[in-house]
């Protein structure tokens, strides 16, 4: 019997991001459950209908399930339920059935550990049940370089009770937010692209290993400025790192917007992956079923 199709939905802080799930088990592969993604600006989210009619090969028929995370406020959710509203021709009132995710207490058997569970980001929260989800063994440093970068740890599971815990984690200002707030409140820094960033950075491969090591300091000012926003990130990366790695085995999961620019700095082996938000929000809508995982090195 064929599964209903869902939509997943991550509206982060400058964009929405959108997986489409059919419902024949046609996904992309076990870490990307989804057979097309994409990501929008929040003033071009009324492009999203036409997007999912070609994600899905053709006009569709009725709105499919849909899940979502949204940490821009109800202002863009409301804009979200304007446009899915008209894109399936509701009746009018009628608002779309939308399954918006929430901070809770506790999922499966993952544990939020926020002294106040309902607080913690909800991106933050979702993108850790989908990491957990991905790989159910050992301790997890999750890394998602947005608008913010965060650094959230999820405990291995325990021999007790099997059950894994949220542990809490850093927010720091994300890349291009670190070099914009030096060009808007200094008289004479220059402002940067992530372009400049991302050549000092050098490249890396998917599992975090480094074709050019990156230079510490710089001998001019828009690369020094680019040196330091990137040791900055890199610098936390790696102390949290140290902390995790020592308790026993460990993965590092890097994703979020700058994911690459990061990823060619990381001083620290990792996993890159699309969007972990997304994969959270398909383990509670059903469209993700985890592979056997193998043990953290």
């Amino acid at each position: 019997m064929t599964a209903a199709p869902r939509l997943l939905i991550d509206i982060g802080n400058t964009r929405l991001k959108w997986a489409w799930c059919p419902g024949d088990g046609s996904g992309g592969g076990p870490a990307a459950p989804w057979t097309a993604a994409g990501a929008l600006p929040h003033d071009r989210i009324g492009e999203l209908p036409q997007r999912l009619v070609e994600a899905a090969g053709g006009r569709i028929a009725a709105m499919p399930e849909t899940w979502a995370s949204n940490v821009a406020g109800p202002g863009v959710a409301a804009r979200l339920d304007e446009v899915l509203a008209s894109a399936f021709a509701l009746p009018s009132g009628a608002a779309p059935v939308v399954h918006w995710a929430r901070s809770e207490p506790a999922h499966d058997l993952l544990d939020n550990g926020y002294r106040e569970p309902a607080r913690l980001g909800v991106d933050r929260w979702i993108g850790s049940i989908g990491a957990r989800a991905l790989h159910p063994q050992g301790d997890l440093m999750i890394v998602t370089a947005g608008t913010a970068t965060t650094i959230d740890i999820v405990s291995a599971p325990r021999l007790t009770h099997g059950r894994s815990r949220f542990e809490g984690g850093l927010i720091l200002p994300g890349l291009a937010l670190m070099m914009g707030s030096l060009a808007r409140n200094t008289a004479q820094l220059p402002e940067l692209e992530m372009a400049e960033i991302a050549r000092l950075a050098g490249s890396a491969d998917r599992g975090g290993t480094q074709s050019r090591k990156p230079a510490a300091w710089a001998d001019n000012t828009r690369d020094a400025i680019a040196a330091g926003c990137l040791s900055a990130q890199v610098g936390a990366v790696e102390r949290i790192w140290r902390e995790v790695s020592a308790r026993g085995p460990a993965r590092c999961l890097l994703s979020g917007g700058a994911r690459e620019v990061l990823g060619a700095a990381m001083p620290v082996p990792f996993e890159l992956h699309e969007n972990l938000v997304l994969l959270g929000l398909a383990v509670l809508a059903g469209a993700f079923v985890p592979a056997q995982d193998a043990p953290p090195r």
